[in-house]
């Protein structure tokens, strides 16, 4: 499979709330990095290895339900794959409801892959964004 099927098959996935195929596909040494290091985010910073990124997953899972991710446009260059996703989140805040309103963004990702893994990961969008309307929605 190459890196575009790899990440198209992960946020199919992905949009059934399967996230085994992304854990499959993780190398042993993955990073896994995040747009955000403000303390408003559990996901914040850097995470390595496996252990890393299920513990930011969970954090994820924890504090946002995604309502849907969709790929506008998802391209490879050797061991590089970009997609360029819509996307919508429920904020959860630790499992409490905070609103009712999906938080709709553009969402970026970045991997790097080393023998078919993907060995690193990084998010990018508006995390000042996603701050405001997850702090301000009733």
């Amino acid at each position: 499979m190459n890196g575009k099927q790899l990440m198209e098959s992960i946020v199919a996935a992905f949009e059934q709330s399967d996230l085994q195929p992304l854990l499959d596909a993780l190398h042993e040494d993955i990073v896994w990095k995040s747009a955000s290091k403000s303390h408003f985010f559990s996901f914040r910073g850097e995470h390595r290895g496996r252990h890393g990124v299920r513990e930011t997953l969970a954090n994820i899972s924890r504090d946002y339900i995604f309502n849907y991710m969709k790929p506008k446009e998802i391209i490879a260059s050797g061991n590089v794959v970009w997609g360029y996703f819509d996307t919508a989140v429920t904020y959860y805040a630790g499992g409490a409801r905070k609103n009712t309103t999906p938080i709709q963004l553009d969402m970026a990702i970045r991997w790097r892959l080393m023998g078919g893994k993907i060995i690193e990961h990084s998010a990018f969008f508006d995390t000042a964004y996603l701050a405001m309307e997850q702090f301000t929605q009733p």
